[in-house]
This record gives structure tokens, sequence and C-alpha cells, in this order.
């Protein structure tokens, strides 16, 4: 990914932590150098790494991924 990493709102920040505490599943869009992706998810954790920060989530078939905050288009509580 060659964009530079734009912060998000600290509100929307809260709203993942929140759902992380509690275990609640979401539904994501996002778009990366491949096309637009929707997938539902449970949050795990929010990392940092090289000043940008990502979503480990798992998907509905188990698998555990990590996305870049900045490219959430939208986000279904």
């Amino acid at each position: 990914m060659t964009n530079p990493y734009k912060p998000i709102a600290c509100s929307l920040h809260d709203e993942y932590e929140i759902a992380i505490m509690h275990k609640k599943h979401l539904s994501i869009k996002w778009t990366d150098d491949d096309g637009q992706y929707t997938e539902n998810v449970l949050p795990i954790d929010i990392v940092v790494k090289n000043k940008e920060e990502y979503l480990v989530a798992r998907t509905e078939d188990n698998k555990e991924f990590r996305l870049r905050l900045d490219k959430i288009t939208l986000l279904e509580i």
C-alpha cells in the first residue's frame, strides 16, 4: 500500500474499541489496491505498526486478518 496513512476520527476509533470489548460482530466495507470488499467480522484487537493502525478481525469462516483502519469505507454495527 503506497498511500500514506490518514488517522481516523477518535469517535470511530472508540466504536471499534467498544465492539472489541463487547465481542460484537461488525459488517465492514473496505477498499485496497485490488478492489472493494464487504465482510462480516468479529473484531479482536487494534494494533499499531509503523504509525499505522490496523483492525485485527476474524471472518465468519474463522480466518484472522488485519485491515488498515483508514481503508474501511463503511462500518455497520
